[in-house]
């Protein structure tokens, strides 16, 4: 696995791409990552910031942050089965609609964060069926194992790696 952990920082470099396609391993490892990774900011920031706004917004902006390159990295792994990235879409609706509530939350407290949520929990179980099955299929099922439209099988661009200017680690 520590072999892998350079696909980490492929996530991170490849933010914006959307271009190419995606393992299980490089989405697997993004998520337990940054997920340890805000969980260590956090408790920093509570640490050094007990029972502050400061803590609660410098939180909000670490997890946001975290989010953003799970976009292009699910769109790369739709590709990998040879999906349109379109399907991301529900992606972002559940993401726009957490990061809105959290920010009314902030904003307006828990009464303004109620206000909003009541009448949305109907399409809370909407979005919720779909956006779990695509991030099960993201994480557990594995791609094609040929060339598809979007490229190359990327595990077997990693079994043949070449040193080059976008590979994480050089060849043995």
């Amino acid at each position: 696995m520590t072999g892998d952990l350079p696909l980490f920082g492929q996530a991170i470099r490849h933010t914006f791409t959307t271009s190419g396609r995606a393992r299980r391993t490089e989405v697997i490892l993004y998520v337990v990552a940054s997920q340890l990774l805000c969980a260590a900011l956090a408790g920093l920031a509570d640490f050094f910031l007990p029972d502050t706004a400061a803590a609660t917004w410098f939180r909000f902006a670490v997890t946001t942050l975290a989010i953003i390159p799970l976009f292009a990295l699910s769109v790369r792994r739709l590709h990998d089965f040879g999906f349109s990235g379109k399907w991301t879409v529900l992606l972002v609706l559940v993401v726009a609609r957490s990061i809105g509530l959290e920010l009314a939350s902030l904003l307006g407290g828990w009464e303004a964060r109620d206000m909003i949520e009541a009448p949305l929990s109907y399409v809370d179980w909407l979005l919720f069926l779909p956006f779990a099955w695509l991030y099960i299929v993201l994480l557990v099922v594995p791609g094609k194992t040929d060339a598809n439209r979007y490229g190359p099988n990327p595990r077997k661009d990693r079994e043949n790696e070449t040193a080059g200017p976008d590979s994480p680690e050089p060849a043995a």
